[in-house]
């Protein structure tokens, strides 16, 4: 292979990669020649900081007083899966993206769930405040649709 043919294939590599190189600019702010109206994605641009993919729903943090303490039965600030299922919720958030329970000690503290980013969709009546009445609406209208393998559709 001679030089020109090498020089010639690296600057098409260069050429093809350059859209990436515009679109990721160090610093947060798009680089030159950037796509003109693109969202950045820590501003809630679909699959950024804000909520997942195309398809998948924004997301955030809620108050959870209210939905700890309907969950957590025996009071002791943490809820475990079986509090989950006893309160008529499925076990998803210690299993699957939004993973609320980081540790994998199948408890969810308080803290974990503020921290949690879960679906804006969940807070049915607007309110920042997660109950578990919202919690159980959500699960049967909309994850009853989204169900991974095995799992039972909320009654």
């Amino acid at each position: 292979m001679n030089i020109s043919r090498i020089l010639t294939i690296v600057c098409l590599c260069a050429l093809m990669a350059s859209p990436v190189f515009a679109q990721n600019a160090p610093g947060g702010a798009p680089a030159q020649g950037a796509q003109q109206g693109a969202v950045p994605a820590a501003q809630g641009a679909p699959g950024g900081a804000g909520g997942g993919g195309a398809d998948m729903p924004q997301t955030k943090s809620f108050k959870v007083d209210a939905f700890v303490s309907s969950v957590d039965a025996d009071k002791d600030g943490q809820m475990t899966v079986e509090e989950f299922k006893a309160a008529g919720l499925n076990d998803r958030m210690f299993k699957t993206p939004p993973f609320c329970d980081p540790s994998g000690d199948k408890k969810i503290s308080k803290k974990e769930m503020m921290e949690c980013k879960l679906p804006e969709a969940l807070d049915m009546n607007k309110d920042g405040t997660l109950t578990l009445e919202e919690v159980l609406a959500y699960e049967k209208t909309t994850l009853g649709k989204t169900r991974g393998p095995g799992e039972p559709t909320p009654e």
